[in-house]
């Protein structure tokens, strides 16, 4: 019993007995127990005969994995007369392995583009540097869909590309999984560059004089000390990537990939119009997204915990070394870098194109017009999602900063395990793929259940509304991107403050509400018009949960809508120029976040895509 008494002691001294911490924790383990932890676990419990050796045993077969490829040739040649026709193919692993490999693949790609892209922005000054700047974080503002469509436009079947390259004599396109791969490449490359050039402006240029003064130089300067020095920020680059590149939907849509795991889930829980016809087959993919993702995500974060990366800061702030690239540098960034970072940029302003144009068919669009914008504030269906969109998203947006308000002031206040659970949980949804967040709450809150039995039947999507269900699937998913932006400025609020004014008689709540809270009311602010935009933008979960009532019934989101235009036996015609007007309006709402935050709150962390 003493022994008992002392490890009560002994917590208590740890974790401070106060109504409104206990409530900030409570809730916020409520919230991602029920949204988070509940619906993944659902995933492995039901239905219980997927665990079964004959079930598991027919994934090692197509169409889940083929050792033996389908398909002759990665690249095809064919003579056509004059033009020869060359097409960069797949050859088809089944399911499971296109989607792991295509995702190995990309990250491996990005990671090579946005080390390099890092290291000459970060190390080098050249004429036009601003203005790459600016165009290599073009490719992260979001459009869902239309930007691959765009590439696909280029680079797929008779595209613009090939009409120019014809004149030479050859004809350049990409074809299925390999056009998959150059799309997410281009669109998520910029996403490993701003984490690496973080890390390397951060470098202390001691560190690099040391190594030149025994020698190292060049090349062997770069691959023994700076980009050691920047695995950190490459290492989170490379794992949200290939986080992204196993659930996106936009590149396979856009090159008619059937055989990966994201197009499968979404078509399986399309196709179930109740719970108990959802196939066992979607569980199962999506615990591999799941698996395949927390185990890469853990590899890399294992990798990174192993190696020292600590610097002696001799006092003060440093300016990193930069200087003038070599007649070869400048051949590099002037005939490699810049023609790619432009490129990467082309798909983000031919959303544009198609969004203020009739036609499109040819290399050239036609019909300068405003019709697409006229259409989606005059026809029901995309008013309607509009609607729902603004109203969901501003919805999520008020869970979001109860949320994050209480993770963040828990994580930095308290001193406990149960702060620390907390602190994981609350960034965690930034790593866990969407599909698989939104396969598991279908499962969990999908079964039509009798109130006084099941609690939460009102969450059911398919019975009901999925309005409910939605808002709070946005607000866990979004969530980390309000509580790092309060959880900075919880760091700069001295606790001194808080203490001050409680020994003179102030409870917590009221230290909240008058020192706390006005002190980061900039940072609640601009995290919340992060996660509003995402929210607004959201697509796993918005096709899956949002869609499963016809659109036509009033319940949809707009990213929802998107992906029937783009599917619905529209694909491919003036409907795509609809959907790209859409998404003009969601590109808009992120430029004037972008503004708020980076220019009028001054909040650097707060930029979308980061």
């Amino acid at each position: 019993m003493p022994k008992r008494g002392a490890k009560a002691t002994s917590l208590l001294a740890k974790f401070p007995v106060d109504p409104v911490i206990i409530v900030m924790l409570t809730v916020s383990l409520l919230i991602f127990t029920l949204f988070l932890i509940a619906p993944l676990a659902s995933l492995f419990l039901s239905p219980r005969n997927i665990l079964s050796t004959e079930f598991l045993g027919s994934y090692l077969d197509y169409p889940y994995i083929s050792l033996e490829p389908i398909g002759d040739e990665w690249i095809i040649t064919l003579d056509r007369g004059e033009v020869t026709h060359i097409i960069f193919t797949w050859r088809n692993y089944g399911i499971i392995l296109n989607t792991v490999m295509a995702a190995i693949l990309v990250t491996i790609f990005t990671s090579i583009i946005g080390v390099l892209v890092a290291l000459a922005m970060a190390r080098y000054d050249f004429p036009g540097k601003n203005i790459l700047r600016v165009l290599v974080i073009v490719p992260l503002l979001y459009t869902p869909f239309v930007n691959a469509f765009v590439i696909y436009k280029f680079l797929g079947d008779g595209g613009i590309i090939s009409s120019i390259t014809s004149y030479l004599g050859f004809t350049i396109e990409f074809q299925d999984v390999a056009g998959m791969i150059l799309a997410q490449t281009m669109m998520f490359w910029p996403i490993v560059y701003l984490n690496v050039y973080s890390s390397m402006v951060q470098i202390d240029p001691s560190l690099e004089e040391q190594a030149e003064n025994l020698g190292a130089s060049g090349s062997k300067l770069f691959r023994s000390v700076t980009l050691p020095l920047s695995m950190p920020g490459l290492a989170s680059g490379a794992a949200i990537v290939f986080i992204f590149s196993m659930e996106d939907l936009a590149a396979p849509l856009a090159f008619k990939v059937e055989d990966v795991i994201s197009i499968r889930i979404v078509k399986e829980i399309l196709s179930s119009t109740t719970i108990m016809e959802l196939s066992p087959d979607t569980v199962v993919l999506a615990l591999i997204l799941v698996v395949t993702a927390s185990m890469w995500f853990i590899a890399i974060k294992r990798y990174v915990s192993l190696r020292q990366y600590a610097m002696v800061v001799r006092g003060g702030r440093w300016t990193p070394r930069r200087f003038k690239p070599s007649p070869l540098g400048y051949l590099l960034i002037y005939l490699i870098m810049t023609p790619w970072t432009l490129f990467s940029a082309i798909p983000q302003f031919g959303v544009l194109i198609y969004a203020f144009t009739e036609q499109w068919i040819g290399v050239t669009p036609t019909g300068l017009t405003l019709d697409n914008f006229r259409y989606i504030f005059s026809e029901p269906v995309t008013l309607t999602a509009l609607k729902n969109s603004l109203v969901y998203a501003g919805s999520a947006v008020l869970v979001i900063i109860v949320i994050a308000v209480s993770s963040a002031y828990v994580a930095s206040r308290v001193r406990s395990r149960l702060a620390w659970l907390v602190d994981l949980l609350s960034t965690i949804p930034i790593a866990i793929p969407g599909l698989a967040l939104a396969t598991g709450l279908i499962i969990l809150y999908g079964f039509s259940r009798a109130s006084e039995v099941w609690p939460f039947s009102a969450l059911n999507p398919i019975e009901y509304s999925p309005a409910l269900l939605l808002i709070l699937a946005y607000a866990v998913r979004r969530s980390p991107f309000t509580t790092r932006a309060i959880y900075a400025g919880l760091q700069q609020v001295h606790e001194a403050l808080e203490e001050s004014a409680m020994n003179l008689g102030a409870s917590r709540a009221r230290v909240l509400a008058t020192i706390v809270i006005p002190l980061i009311g900039i940072n609640i602010f601009s995290g919340a018009l992060i996660s509003f935009v995402y929210s607004v933008a959201e697509v796993s979960t918005s096709i899956t949960v949002g869609r499963i009532h016809p659109i036509d019934e009033g319940y949809a989101p707009m990213t929802a809508v998107m992906y029937e235009y783009l599917t619905g036996g529209y694909g491919g015609g003036n409907y795509i120029h609809i959907v790209a007007a859409m998404a003009t309006l969601i590109l808009t709402v992120q430029l004037l976040v972008i503004t708020v935050t980076n220019i009028l709150l001054k909040q650097r962390y707060a930029f979308i895509g980061v």
